[in-house]
Parts: structure tokens; C-alpha cells; sequence
């Protein structure tokens, strides 16, 4: 059985942890050392169709996954098309915004499903242009294949246009285009 530690690391790593992991084995151990992680391995793995077991013990909290015969996950086929409106996650303070747009991103790039195309307006384009944390994010899921576009309306207005460092220009007509694509799921940030 493959043994992994995740103590320490914070959300979504231990998530991704064990997604990565279970891509090679049917059964696995996992350690966390709080509540949050434990829960959310926990529903990652049952949602996935494993048996989950959780032990406490002087090291942590470890969770026993183990795939239950005959429930295998399916994946959408469908390219999935992401609108992001703003440069941060939510409406709460800003800190936690930023925190968990970096945390959407990391778990973009990890999901199951093709992410498309990801599409950046208004305040949303400062995460191609100056944004630290989400820049290298988004070259990974470029390099695997999704295709991201800036709003060049929303560049000029934020004086932002020669600091595109990810992807490309595009207009309102061209963004509408993708989003109302047949076949393909769109969500909205």
C-alpha cells in the first residue's frame, strides 16, 4: 500500500496528493494532521467510489482509501469553458480571495475534466498580466492545452495591455462565441 504524508501542506495539496496517487494504485494511506484535510480527502475518496477508513494516531490523522469494485469514476468528455470576471475568488477579504483563486487554479490544472479555454474579464485580466502567484499556473494548464484569453477592453481600461504575460488578446463577440459553444460546459468566477 503507497503511504503518503501531507502534513503541513495546505489546501488543496493534499487533495491533489492523493488524486495523483490513486492514479497509479487502488489502495492508499494518507497523513494529515487536521480536520479540514482529513474531511476533504475523505469526500474526495468516497465521491471516487473508494472505501475510506480513518485512524487517529500519534502521528495524525491517516485515511485509508481502498477502491470499491464497480464504481468507477467517469469524467465529462466535454471541454469546459471558464469565465473569470474578477482576481479573486469570492467577496471576502482580499487575502482569502487571493488565496483561494491560487487554490481554483491548482485545482483546474489537476481536475479530470479538459479544461478548454479560460476566459479573463474586467478585474480578472490582472491574473495574466501582474499576478505572481497565478502566472505559473496558468503556463501549466497552457502547456497542457487550455487555451487562455484576456479581455482587450478590460486591458486597456486597467492600463494593463503591455503587461500580458499569459495568452492572448481577445473581444467580447469572440469570448460570447466560446461560452454559448455547443458542447462544452461553461462556469462563471
Amino acid at each position: 500500500m503507497k503511504q503518503i504524508d501531507a502534513r503541513g501542506l495546505e489546501c488543496p495539496k493534499p487533495v491533489i496528493l492523493t488524486k495523483k496517487a490513486l492514479e497509479e494504485t487502488n489502495s492508499i494511506s494518507i497523513l494529515v494532521d487536521n480536520e479540514v484535510a482529513r474531511d476533504n480527502v475523505r469526500r474526495f475518496g468516497e465521491n471516487g467510489g473508494f472505501d475510506v477508513t480513518i485512524l487517529e494516531n500519534s502521528k495524525g490523522i491517516e485515511l485509508f482509501l481502498k477502491k470499491i469494485k464497480g464504481l468507477e469514476k467517469t469524467t465529462n468528455n466535454s471541454p469546459v469553458v471558464v469565465l473569470i470576471k474578477k482576481d479573486v475568488f469570492g467577496d471576502g477579504e482580499r487575502a482569502l480571495g487571493e488565496l483561494l483563486m491560487k487554490n481554483f487554479l491548482t485545482s483546474l490544472l489537476e481536475s479530470d475534466d479538459k479544461i478548454g479555454s479560460l476566459i479573463f474579464m474586467n478585474k480578472g485580466v490582472v491574473l495574466t498580466t501582474t499576478s505572481e502567484d497565478a502566472i505559473p499556473i496558468l503556463k501549466d494548464l497552457e502547456a497542457q492545452g487550455t487555451r487562455i484569453f484576456s479581455c482587450g477592453t478590460c486591458l486597456d481600461f486597467y492600463e494593463l495591455k503591455d503587461q500580458l504575460k499569459i495568452g492572448e488578446i481577445t473581444n467580447m463577440y469572440s469570448a460570447t462565441e466560446l461560452l454559448l459553444k455547443k458542447n462544452i460546459r461553461t462556469i462563471i468566477i
